[in-house]
């Protein structure tokens, strides 16, 4: 399965892509960083109405719903529950949040993070019949998310690998396939130069998609695999490449 982020600035056209290349669609503009503009009910009705949003990405800037301090982990609960709400407007059963695992901190630490996410996301994720996965964000390695999924003892949470993060991770993308295994439960795809989050193009960095897609293959595709761009024209020039090399399906 297939999904793009729209833009609701442009949603004929994007609708008219999507429905000519059969994608479907996962929205972004839903996130934190659109939280102190107001989503207006006809944008919730438009997406409703398209029949192909299925996913959400949820609440991510400085958001932290595990958090020691009692305000910050309020108030992010309260943003992952309205990324909860906004996904039930629209029909979506999926929910992509930011991992919030610090990066460089171990010794037990790690640890702390990953039961503590379990205890917060599962039951939120079954109380509101709705899928949720945690994708690699600042993560440097794999151990935190791997930790996490020890815990986890129903099948609504699950990961979500962000091949263009572990990009520039200390751990090669076969290396995140290969320990995350079957806990990954949803991909995303972006292009870089190994050093920032630039969501290129798909083929004008150095993502090595010809793994990825090997991985993918070898898992169940119909899981939610999401092209991240930036504009229609950067998306169709992203989905041409992905036809030339034939790769996740194309």
């Amino acid at each position: 399965m297939i999904q793009i982020q729209p833009k609701y600035s442009e949603k004929e056209q994007w609708l008219e892509y999507a429905n000519k290349r059969t994608l479907r669609y996962e929205i972004l503009e839903f996130s934190s960083a659109y939280l102190n503009t107001m989503i207006s009910e006809e944008q919730y009705d438009w997406y409703a109405s398209s029949h192909i949003a299925d996913s959400v990405h949820g609440s991510f800037i400085d958001n932290y719903p595990v958090s020691v301090d009692d305000e910050i982990r309020r108030l992010s609960r309260d943003h992952c529950m309205e990324s909860i709400r906004q996904a039930k407007k629209i029909g979506a059963r999926n929910v992509v949040f930011h991992s919030t695992a610090l990066p460089f901190v171990r010794g037990g630490l790690e640890e702390l993070w990953a039961r503590d996410a379990v205890e917060y996301y599962e039951p939120l994720a079954e109380e509101n019949d709705i899928n949720i996965f945690i994708e690699n964000f600042s993560d440097v390695d794999y151990d935190p998310l791997r930790r996490m999924m020890d815990h986890v003892r129903g099948d609504r949470l699950k990961v979500c690998l962000d091949i263009g993060h572990a990009n520039y991770t200390r751990h090669s993308i076969a290396q995140w396939f290969e320990a995350l295994g079957d806990t990954i439960g949803y991909i995303h795809i972006s292009d870089n130069d190994g050093m920032w989050d630039d969501h290129m193009v798909l083929g004008e960095g150095c993502v090595e998609f010809a793994t990825a897609d090997r991985f993918y293959r070898a898992k169940d595709c119909n899981i939610p695999l999401t092209i991240e761009v930036k504009t229609l024209d950067e998306l169709d020039r992203s989905v041409k490449y992905l036809e030339k090399e034939h790769l996740f399906g194309f």
